[in-house]
């Protein structure tokens, strides 16, 4: 008989109620009725010009922004909604602004007070920009109407190409938040996905050089690395023309054409991971990566070239690009632990310990099996995967050993049954 001691977890309860739905005669349309939808937004970047009321408007958050975040070290406020009703009154009668401003000045205030408290930093706004919350402006078209003072409204038309038509044309899409900076408006959108019910897992391991996919398809990242290696020069090159300028070193420094290139070579290999994902009916299982950073700092004996190398990795970024993506097509994600990914055989689970980080293959000391060190750790972080997928529960995924504990001779019908008794 099939034991319930150890399925006390909600997760345990979806998989066993997937399983029960994939044996119950339903089509897969029928089955991605009954899963649950998932809120995806997506943030649409448009060109605007500026103007002397756009650039007053801006400069006024800034300084209501600069204000909120004097008042929460003064007054030691903890909590953005203990701010905002600090702020409340007081900032409407001193810019007099709206309402609605203290809302997103607080929210904003806020986030960079507990983003410079981490670092032990001075808080303080120095970009122009400012925040609304999707009631607080209205879109007609291509013109967004926010307001200002009382009974003072901006105009900013705003210019689109074919990509921004699509979802201003969009009427199944809610507007979200409005982020305004010197140079561009970025509006939210926001829809429900209905995430079908996954065929299989796939395990994807990121390193310098590529990302590599449990299957064996490996997406080529060494154009990041290029990008970086390109820039790095021309800066040292302006270095040593202009060794005394400290301005234009300092604003040399941060090259924004350079991260512009490298998110977009970073978009465009997310886009490819979630649309394959997509078409084959995937689960992405991706790894928690932290703590890398630390890891690598000055004083582990490693030469400052792969230091720099290892503080330059945009892997969040690739992670978030594709958790996005992912939500936005409908495609489920999966973050599971990185421990050991790499040094453990996806054959016979045993631990390389000795393995160094220059080594890219391996041969495991039990099968004899020569392993690739990218392609075995995509295998075992798609093994560690724990979504549900049609037809199938694996007693390899994580939790589901001690559930399956004393019960090798559990048949399949007798699972199903005992998984509709949940309900």
């Amino acid at each position: 008989m099939f034991s319930f001691a150890h399925l006390n977890s909600r997760n345990w309860a979806n998989r066993l109620s997937v399983l029960s739905l994939s044996s119950s005669g339903l089509g897969p349309s029928e089955i991605a009725s009954l899963v649950p939808g998932v809120r995806a937004v997506k943030s649409v970047r448009f060109a605007y010009r500026r103007t002397p009321l756009s650039t007053e408007l801006l400069e006024t958050f800034r300084a209501m922004v600069n204000d909120a975040i004097r008042v929460c070290l003064n007054e030691n406020i903890r909590g953005r909604l203990r701010l905002r009703d600090r702020i409340y009154k007081e900032f409407q009668e001193k810019y007099r602004v709206v309402s609605c401003y203290p809302y997103s000045v607080a929210e904003v205030a806020w986030s960079v007070v507990r983003k410079h408290r981490k670092w032990n930093r001075k808080p303080l706004a120095r970009k122009l920009m400012m925040k609304l919350d999707a009631l607080n402006f209205s879109l007609n078209h291509s013109i967004i109407s926010i307001p200002f003072r009382k009974g003072e409204r901006i105009l900013i038309p705003l210019c689109y190409g074919d990509y921004q038509r699509s979802f201003l044309a969009d009427q199944t899409l809610r507007r979200g938040s409005v982020t305004i900076t010197e140079s561009a408006v970025m509006i939210a959108f926001v829809k429900v996905t209905t995430r079908t019910q996954p065929s299989s897992r796939i395990g994807i391991d990121l390193n310098e050089s590529s990302a590599v996919r449990s299957d064996g398809v490996r997406y080529d990242l060494s154009e990041v690395a290029r990008l970086h290696t390109e820039y790095a020069a021309r800066r040292g090159i302006f270095y040593k023309k202009h060794p005394q300028d400290q301005r234009l070193k300092k604003e040399f420094a941060s090259s924004r054409r350079e991260k512009e290139r490298v998110r977009q070579f970073l978009h465009r290999t997310a886009r490819k991971i979630v649309e394959t994902a997509k078409k084959d009916n995937q689960t992405i299982v991706l790894e928690k990566l932290k703590g890398i950073r630390y890891a690598h700092q000055r004083g582990t004996s490693e030469p400052s070239s792969r230091r720099r190398r290892i503080a330059q990795w945009p892997f969040h970024v690739l992670q978030a690009f594709i958790l996005y993506k992912a939500n936005w097509a409908g495609v489920p994600v999966e973050f599971v632990s990185a421990a050991c990914t790499s040094q453990t055989c996806h054959l016979c689970h045993c631990v390389n310990r000795k393995l160094g980080l220059t080594e890219r293959d391996w041969r495991c000391p039990n099968r004899g099996a020569i392993l690739d060190r990218d392609l075995n750790a995509a295998m075992n972080i798609e093994r560690r995967g724990t979504i549900g997928c049609l037809g199938e529960v694996r007693p390899g995924a994580q939790g589901t050993n001690e559930a399956m504990k004393g019960n090798e001779t559990t048949t399949s019908p007798i699972l199903r049954a005992e998984a509709l008794k949940l309900a």
